[in-house]
């Protein structure tokens, strides 16, 4: 046995009670996803407290270490880094030992650096090379895992090598935040609402923002009727926006069942009826004609993840809610995709535990059928639609892990199948964002590369064509719980969220720019029904259909959508209602679907 010092067994000692006390000292009605700083912060006071009290007292401490001679783990961090060609970034190999504390004799674990008496390696040196040291020098893009060795034992992580170019800084909004919303207005500006400000020392927002891509700036607007955070924010055909549900209050006491519409014109927050029920971290989605589906989410406040399986409907001609069929399962953290069909797919989600299994919502009979479940039990993931009609899920957490799998839903077979199992491993992505860029591509952005409780700055590409990710890049600013937004010029807007370093929130955006907005062999577009007349205040639901160089056809979701007259009829691209049309006034307008240098258009008559 090996004698030393206390001071590191009496760090780790402290540690270990440090994580249990931040778990105990969080309130018990603030949703997991949204406790992360919370914990941190208390973890930091509490740590610093024992600390100050540990320093007084081992000055007269007796208290001596002993541990075995060969270590049982080694730990290399930073866990999961990034960096750009080009730049280094130091690696730390950290063993672990069994050992003992006394008087009186106590097991512990004692740790030791020994980062420069292992042996480093890199598994793809072109990607990037280590030094005896531990020191890494990014060399290209791509991955490698970064191995080390000590005493027979040995520890890794991957590093991600990634060009920063693609992500170009962008405005600052008016106020820090995460947990926002964000929802593509049919003017083409981008509205910013509610959402937390370091929580738990500010706690929820009201206020609202606007980004214009053209300016690229943020602008206050009207505040919300009540500050609100894990609220959903749908944009209707009207060209309003339903802000529904949502936690506020002190200490996150409030479970709201209100609702609220924001106008675009006037700039300001109005309440309309009320849900039924009160949720948090529920879904909201368009149907094909106009309603907006509620389905699921939190009515506890957050006490163990509870669930709510029910469900109801917003007619915004009447701006009330009604009961519709609950669902099988109940969950909250889920999510919902319309698919091409009509139905709506809600997987996963988190009820005490995370959930597998899935169901479809068909609006004709107001009722929920079970489909094939997921892989595995998932939550704090993403569902994406693609052009192929296939839903793309990808990461989330199951049993306090982050889950680094990706899947596809067929409607066709009612079956989730793995993808992306080739190419680069994927992090443990925890509530990342997914975008489906022109091309029919996915991009992944930002989330927490679980278990390293921070932020990541690693974005991914899908490509539904091969069925593999490739690196897109690295964020200027690490970031979880922010949003993304594609732009009509088919950029993507990343704003907020969690800082990776502090876990603070930012108030800092940047954009990703893509390479294409054309999905491959693309050939032309027929935007259905063609030459629709409609009444004023009556919604059209259009469809872009691609015809490819194979001859294959695909209901595009990925289009851009537009109104020659705006003042005749308007049309969402926002992802909550792509290609949901209002008429406004009588007159006559040309609806534009566009993909990059592709397009399609019909007449729209407004009587």
């Amino acid at each position: 046995m090996i004698s030393h010092q206390p001071v590191v067994a009496t760090f780790n000692v402290r540690f270990w009670y440090l994580g249990r006390l931040a778990l105990a000292c969080a309130p018990q009605n603030v949703p997991r996803s949204a406790s992360l700083a919370l914990l941190m912060l208390c973890a930091l006071a509490t740590f610093c407290s024992l600390g100050c009290a540990s320093s007084n007292n081992s000055k007269n401490s007796n208290t001596t270490t002993s541990h075995a001679s060969t270590p049982y783990s080694l730990a290399v961090t930073p866990i999961y880094p990034v960096n750009t060609p080009g730049s280094t970034i130091q690696s730390t190999a950290t063993a672990s030992f069994s050992g003992v504390s006394s008087p009186p004799p106590l097991p512990i674990t004692v740790t030791e650096d020994v980062t420069n008496r292992a042996a480093w390696g890199s598994s793809v040196p072109n990607v990037a090379m280590v030094s005896a040291a531990g020191l890494v020098t990014a060399l290209a893009t791509g991955e490698t895992t970064i191995q080390a060795s000590f005493d027979g034992v040995q520890g890794k992580t991957i590093l991600i090598v990634a060009d920063s170019s693609s992500f170009t800084p962008d405005a600052n909004m008016n106020i820090s935040r995460n947990f926002q919303s964000a929802t593509l207005l049919n003017n083409g500006q981008v509205l910013i609402a509610g959402g937390g400000n370091n929580i738990p020392i500010n706690g929820p927002l009201s206020s609202a923002e606007l980004y214009d891509s053209i300016a690229k700036t943020f602008t206050a607007t009207g505040n919300m009727t009540i500050p609100r955070l894990y609220a959903t924010a749908t944009l209707l055909s009207n060209g309003m926006v339903l802000i529904a549900g949502g936690i506020g209050g002190m200490n996150f006491s409030s479970t709201f069942a209100t609702a609220e519409l924001y106008n675009p014109a006037q700039g300001t927050f109005a309440l309309t009826g009320s849900m039924s029920v009160a949720r948090s971290n529920h879904t909201a989605t368009v149907l094909n004609d106009g309603k907006v589906l509620i389905a699921g989410g939190d009515g506890s406040g957050g006490a163990a993840f509870s669930g709510l399986s029910s469900a109801e409907i917003y007619d915004p001609a009447t701006g009330t809610f009604s009961v519709t069929g609950s669902m099988n399962d109940a969950r909250q953290g889920q999510t919902a995709t319309l698919l091409n069909n009509g139905t709506v797919l809600i997987a996963g989600g988190i009820n005490s535990n995370p959930v597998p299994s899935a169901e479809l919502y068909d609006p004709v009979t107001g009722t929920f059928t079970v489909t094939g479940s997921m892989t595995v039990a998932r939550w704090g993931y993403t569902a994406t639609l693609l052009n192929n009609g296939m839903v793309l899920v990808v990461g989330g957490e199951s049993d306090n892990q982050g889950l680094a799998t990706a899947e596809l839903y067929d409607p066709s077979t009612g079956m989730f199948t793995l993808t992306g199992t080739a190419g680069p491993k994927l992090v443990g992505l925890f509530t990342p964002t997914a975008t489906l860029l022109g091309s029919g591509e996915v991009l992944i952005a930002g989330g927490k590369s679980e278990p390293n409780p921070f932020a990541t700055a690693v974005a991914y590409l899908y490509d539904p064509i091969t069925g593999m990710f490739s690196i897109a890049g690295v964020l200027n600013t690490a970031r979880n719980d922010q949003t993304a937004t594609r732009l009509r010029d088919g950029t993507v807007l990343i704003a907020g969220g969690s800082n990776g370093s502090t876990n603070l929130t930012v108030a800092s955006s940047e954009r990703y720019l893509p390479s294409t907005s054309t999905p491959p062999g693309l050939l032309s577009i027929a935007v259905t029904p063609a030459a629709p007349t409609i009444a004023v205040n009556a919604a059209q639901a259009f469809v872009a259909t691609g015809t490819f160089s194979d001859g294959s056809t695909q209901q595009l979701a990925s289009v851009i959508w537009s109104s020659s007259n705006q003042s005749v009829a308007s049309i969402s691209s926002d992802i909550s209602s792509e290609g949901a049309a209002s008429g406004i006034a009588a007159g006559t307008t040309t609806i534009t679907a566009t993909a990059g240098s592709v397009n399609g258009s019909t007449t729209l008559t407004v009587r």
